[in-house]
């Protein structure tokens, strides 16, 4: 199984110069993903400041690195048209000689919703958009043409055109509901991404995951597995041993979450090189 380790840096009160920094260091140290968020407000009232677009950002950093693979750690599906959102992904694949990973998942934050689309859709809204997102994205990175009819979406005869650099970009579903948001994995998601605080509720969301692959018929072996931590400040023995345990479950992706800023942010991100992914990279 092939470990892949990410840092998680929020747009949030920072530059593009200073995001192309914090990537083409990520790139030099090492990681095989940068992931940024998908957000048009700070997601919280200590965040440093309002962030950049993710889709542009992410078209930014394509172009100034080499190596390194790309994602929105998720981009929601609520704030763009999904012909379009596939659209931009192609692009961003292209310009980054293929190493985008499309994440993609329901949305949460009430107030930035409000403000650009003057209101926050119900739960079930949001999931029934994203599975069928999923679906139209799917499709467009598989097929020759796309035709997708429902009451949210109208897609017909779609040819996405250039295709991206990669036979398939991979789709990344974030999120850990049980019930929505992993039974569209099981169907649509390369990659299944979710936050969890102990091992225990890993091997939970992990086995929810392979009873909605049992029940839609998808070879849970075809899916990543992928968790993400927020750093602490230093990485303790019951950090490695999280890690070594999420492995042992088979999550094969796992990102680090720097929101601190600046030079404590950048001194976060090196040590994580340093001292925790050679000793799972060995």
């Amino acid at each position: 199984m092939k470990v892949t380790f990410g840092v998680h840096l929020p747009p949030e009160g920072l530059t593009f110069t200073q995001m192309r920094e914090a990537c083409l260091a990520a790139e030099k140290q090492g990681y095989d993903l940068f992931t940024i968020t998908d957000h048009f407000y700070p997601m919280r009232e200590t965040s440093a400041g309002y962030p950049l677009e993710s889709w542009t950002t992410l078209a930014g950093l394509a172009a100034v690195t080499e190596r390194i693979k790309l994602a929105p750690l998720v981009s929601c599906v609520g704030y763009r048209n999904p012909a379009l959102l596939g659209k931009m992904a192609t692009t961003v694949d292209i310009i980054s000689n293929g190493r985008l990973i499309l994440g993609i998942g329901a949305g949460w934050h009430e107030p930035e919703f409000k403000a650009y689309f003057g209101r926050f859709p119900t739960v079930k809204e949001r999931e029934d958009a994203l599975e069928e997102t999923a679906q139209i994205l799917h499709s467009m990175l598989h097929e020759e043409k796309t035709t997708f009819i429902s009451k949210r979406y109208h897609v017909e005869n779609l040819v996405n055109q250039p295709p991206p650099v990669q036979k398939a970009i991979p789709i990344m579903i974030g999120g850990s509901g049980e019930r929505r948001t992993l039974r569209t994995a099981a169907k649509y998601g390369d990659i299944s991404h979710f936050f969890a605080n102990s091992v225990e509720e890993v091997e939970k969301k992990i086995g929810v995951l392979k009873e909605h692959c049992r029940r839609c018929g998808r070879d849970f072996s075809e899916i990543t597995l992928g968790t993400s931590r927020i750093e602490g400040g230093y990485f303790s023995a019951q950090f490695r041993d999280y890690i070594e345990a999420c492995l042992g479950l088979g999550v094969s992706m796992f990102i680090i979450v720097v929101r601190s800023v600046g030079a404590s942010a950048a001194e976060t991100q090196r040590r994580f090189a340093e001292e925790i992914v050679p000793s799972f990279k060995a």
